[in-house]
């Protein structure tokens, strides 16, 4: 039997109910956020933001961080938060906050990657947010090279294959390309797409024809750059084997670098050689004529009797709509690439720099990732796009032979071509080589140069 409660307690029972299933009044509204800016600093990694605000209804500020573009509006496309994403939460009071070069490095922009972080800064009042509307991008303060060391202008340059026709055949570029290459005056050059066929980019012997490799060593010459000279001009694989790419070459200045490599260019009286060369691992469904090669040798500075090893590398190009697809290409790219890490680890025995560079095929805002290029990293190599100097960098460093290149949304271009250097954890200066309009581009890719200190 229930028992009956007094009139007043009824009553309070009644109130207390009706209180408790009343819905939570939402939270104030924050100020508007009028302005937000980061920079770069004030010490090596560190990204400092500051930004306007009345600051009224407000508990915290906090800003969001990703390695790929994010939006939290509901009619965009983009993902809600971007790869690797964090959040820093920072007090009320505060109008600037710097980012330690350990909190950037967490977030997947240490100094080294070359990465920028794209981030948005909001102001919260319990549950209530209101951001700033626009994705901004910034990049972690350079650090400085070594104060005394072999300075080294190293270059990577994807020439595209003679195989390749179009209206810009290899033919019509080769001067082109070597006008280039003669003008940042390199030390030595990373070369992909320098294929050891016919320069006239025929399926045919090469007997009594010129290869593409010998006809850009005719070009440097013709350029008044006879100094230059590549480590290989011939095959890497014999004659009537299935095999993908072997553009992959090193270029480099007689006068400035000794090759102290032994990279023969024939096997007996063959013209072919496997010398100063190895292949990248493929798909397990991928046919022999899909292996690529890189190339790797060994070079001495003649002035400071430095050494070093040099790789050129021109990772798997496949890409797809489809994610899943997406990231197993990624996956392979990182494959192709800690082979190559790990043949400079077998060879390197006394501690020389390292240089890998080239066409890794991949993009930091790439949806699958960016794994070659996070291995790389923590491979311990350094990204020399993160120089102290640094010039177009807004743009892309591929450019389709397109006349007009158009800098990325955020301030940044899409690289995926890269100059990456173990030995020295910073840059002097970094160029993608290229006029924001040219209607006789040299090469779909844009030439990148760096200088470093090793």
């Amino acid at each position: 039997m229930l028992r009956k409660l007094p009139a007043a307690a009824a009553a309070l029972a009644l109130v207390g109910g009706l209180l408790a299933a009343a819905p939570a009044q939402a939270a104030a509204t924050p100020s508007k956020i009028t302005s937000v800016k980061a920079t770069a600093g004030p010490g090596a990694g560190q990204v400092t933001f500051r930004w306007s605000t009345e600051g009224k209804n407000t508990s915290a500020f906090k800003i969001e961080t990703g390695l790929t573009s994010f939006s939290k509006s509901k009619s965009s496309s983009l993902p809600t938060s971007g790869r690797g994403a964090k959040v820093f939460t920072i007090s009320k009071a505060r109008r600037s906050w710097t980012m330690s070069a350990a909190q950037a490095s967490a977030a997947g922009a240490s100094v080294g990657s070359a990465n920028h972080l794209y981030f948005r800064l909001s102001a919260v009042n319990g549950s209530t947010v209101r951001a700033y509307p626009y994705l901004q991008a910034v990049l972690p303060k350079a650090a400085a090279t070594k104060a005394k060391g072999s300075d080294l202008r190293v270059a990577s340059f994807n020439i595209r294959s003679a195989k390749l026709t179009g209206s810009r055949q290899w033919l019509r570029r080769a001067s082109d390309v070597a006008r280039e290459i003669k003008g940042q005056n390199p030390g030595i050059v990373a070369v992909q797409e320098l294929s050891p066929g016919r320069a006239d980019g025929k399926n045919a012997s090469t007997t009594g024809s010129t290869r593409q490799t010998t006809s850009l060593v005719k070009a440097m010459a013709s350029a008044g750059a006879s100094k230059y000279r590549l480590v290989r001009e011939t095959p890497y694989i014999k004659p009537g084997i299935s095999h993908g790419s072997q553009g992959t070459r090193i270029l480099y200045d007689t006068s400035r670098y000794s090759l102290i490599s032994k990279c023969a260019e024939k096997t007996g009286k063959s013209n072919y050689s496997s010398s100063c060369s190895f292949d990248l691992p493929k798909l397990a469904g991928d046919a022999r004529g899909t292996i690529r090669s890189a190339a790797y040798a060994r070079f001495q500075d003649r002035r400071t009797g430095a050494r070093l090893w040099v790789a050129s590398v021109h990772l798997d190009a496949r890409h797809s709509g489809n994610l899943a697809k997406e990231r197993s290409y990624e996956a392979l790219r990182a494959r192709q690439i800690a082979a190559v890490t790990a043949r400079m680890a077998k060879v390197n025995t006394t501690g020389d720099g390292v240089v890998i560079a080239g066409d890794i095929n991949t993009w930091q805002n790439n949806k699958g990732g960016h794994v070659a290029h996070d291995h790389l990293v923590k491979a311990g190599f350094f990204d020399t796009a993160n120089a102290q100097a640094r010039v177009n960098l807004q743009y892309p460093t591929i450019n389709h032979f397109k006349t007009t290149l158009t800098p990325g949304a955020n301030g940044f271009g899409s690289r995926i071509d890269v100059v990456m250097v173990k030995g020295s954890k910073g840059a002097k200066r970094f160029v993608n080589v290229m006029k924001r309009v040219d209607a006789t581009r040299p090469s779909d890719h844009n030439m990148i140069v760096a200088d470093v200190v090793l």
